[in-house]
């Protein structure tokens, strides 16, 4: 039986809208780069941040390593700036995002039969920030800040586990990372449902379900707990 769900957030129950497109292009205008295309920018950022992530010998929050990301962006771009200050330009949107439009709907009808839980890979702050501005609201939460460790790494999924204290069968995570939200969860027994809105093509992983809309989990939850009107 499913007792629990955690969502991921971004990308799954909130929209990463433009926001950190603005930002990238905000800081190359004022560094006077407009010869740097943003979208390649913030490419090379999301491939600095995932490396950070991947290869920390100590925990440090996405604040920090954001920071860490700009100035290697710095330094590979020959960019003569202060990173640590450009950086507030990228956090100030972080809790600027809006959530999808089923997003309130399913949550609130979920959590009427299951505890309803996040799990994402961000700081605390910027996260309460994105659940209030959007009026949602879920049972657990936890960031990779509260658990001091991120995505895929087992001790992300196994903590959340523990806290519920649920077995992995009894959970299932949702999100749209094929990596993040569908090996890692089940590389710990977790069943996996990936949200798939870009309708991308899966060369990586094998989730248990695959949807394109949060609202079709209300008959995965039914289907998995072998009674239709669970819901």
């Amino acid at each position: 039986m499913i007792k629990a769900i955690i969502f991921d957030v971004y990308g799954t129950l909130i929209s990463t809208g433009t926001g950190s497109i603005d930002a990238t292009t905000k800081i190359l205008s004022i560094n006077n780069r407009f010869d740097i295309s943003p979208e390649f920018f913030y490419t090379r950022w999301k491939t600095y941040h995932k490396y950070h992530i991947n290869t920390l010998e100590q925990f440090l929050n996405e604040e920090a390593i954001f920071r860490l990301d700009l100035k290697k962006l710095y330094d590979e771009f020959g960019i003569i700036g202060n990173a640590d200050s450009d950086v507030r330009i990228m956090l100030e949107t972080l809790g600027k995002r809006i959530a999808f439009p089923e997003t309130k709907e399913v949550l609130d009808r979920l959590s009427l039969s299951v505890v309803t839980c996040i799990g994402s890979t961000t700081d605390t702050k910027p996260l309460l920030e994105n659940l209030r501005n959007n009026k949602l609201k879920v049972n657990k939460i936890y960031t990779s800040e509260m658990l001091a460790t991120y995505k895929p790494k087992a001790e992300f999924y196994e903590s959340i586990l523990r806290q519920l204290n649920i077995l992995s069968s009894e959970a299932l995570f949702v999100g749209d990372s094929l990596i993040d939200d569908v090996i890692g969860p089940e590389s710990v027994g977790i069943e996996t449902c990936w949200i798939n809105r870009k309708k991308q093509i899966n060369t990586k992983a094998k989730p248990g379900f695959e949807i394109s809309d949060l609202r079709e989990l209300y008959d995965i939850v039914s289907y998995l707990n072998k009674y239709t009107g669970f819901i």
